[in-house]
């Protein structure tokens, strides 16, 4: 996809230095056609006082495909390929419609995250009159992909606007090293957790990130999440420890019952 001459190539960065919660930014850089010979250049850069990075890498696309739409047939262009080295956002762009209809669920029935972008997405990517492609290019290894990056560092540094929708919430450290959270694997089992952050889904689900702690083991083991409605969640404190039961769907872990509090070991 990228070997094509013809298209104007717009290179995305997002963000996050402390994540979540730290300053981030978005930054995008404009790699013209060959036949223009004409050199690379930033198109926006925007720094964000508290976020997360899946949020700063979707702003990022949602500014390019504004970028596009404002400027129209001024481009000079018939292709557009938005490049990017998000994971989140590439996997998930497709999803957009099917969600939508879905009342922002995803096929296992969980909340989506950051649905106000994603339908700030979908109006950004509705006002095109030009094919747009979005690609996926890993790490940074181009002039192009080290230039944005260095950018949107440089704009998080500087943080000037606030990223509306981000919701902080509970936030503490794991006590494991290294890793991001994985989906419990629900199946009514009672387990002894640790909660370390939590935040608000969509109008009423909390996602809840754990520690997992085994009894045999005398140790931490797992870095978890799954969910819980209000009446559960208002209950779960951070940096504190309790037996939960979960429901039975791996798919869609919620805490059902709250146990007990315990001392944390």
């Amino acid at each position: 996809m990228l070997d094509d001459p013809h298209a104007l190539k717009l290179y995305i960065d997002g963000n996050c230095y402390r994540n979540p919660g730290g300053a981030g930014a978005i930054a995008c850089v404009a790699h013209y056609p060959d036949s223009w010979d004409r050199e690379d250049e930033i198109i926006f850069e925007e720094g964000f006082h508290e976020t997360t990075n899946n949020r700063m890498e979707l702003r990022a696309c949602i500014g390019a495909f504004e970028y596009v739409a404002k400027q129209g047939g001024t481009l000079g262009v018939s292709r557009v390929i938005i490049v990017t080295d998000s994971m989140y956002v590439y996997e998930n762009y497709k999803c957009t419609d099917q969600w939508n209809a879905n009342d922002w669920k995803n096929s296992s029935g969980r909340p989506v995250e950051n649905p106000d972008l994603w339908k700030q997405f979908m109006t950004a990517r509705r006002k095109t009159r030009i094919r747009i492609d979005i690609h996926w290019s890993k790490g940074k290894k181009s002039p192009t992909l080290k230039l944005v990056d260095r950018t949107a560092k440089a704009a998080g540094k500087s943080p000037r606007k606030f990223d509306r929708g981000f919701r902080g919430g509970k936030v503490a450290r794991s006590k494991l090293r290294g890793g991001s959270s994985s989906l419990y694997p629900a199946n009514g089992q009672v387990e002894i957790i640790r909660v370390y952050r939590s935040g608000m889904i969509g109008k009423r689900d909390h996602k809840i990130i754990f520690d997992v702690f085994d009894t045999t083991a005398g140790t931490y083991v797992q870095k978890c999440r799954a969910y819980a409605y209000p009446s559960i969640a208002a209950s779960l404190h951070r940096q504190h420890c309790y037996s939960v039961r979960f429901n039975r769907d791996p798919r869609y872990p919620l805490m059902e019952e709250i146990i007990e509090g315990l001392p944390c070991p």
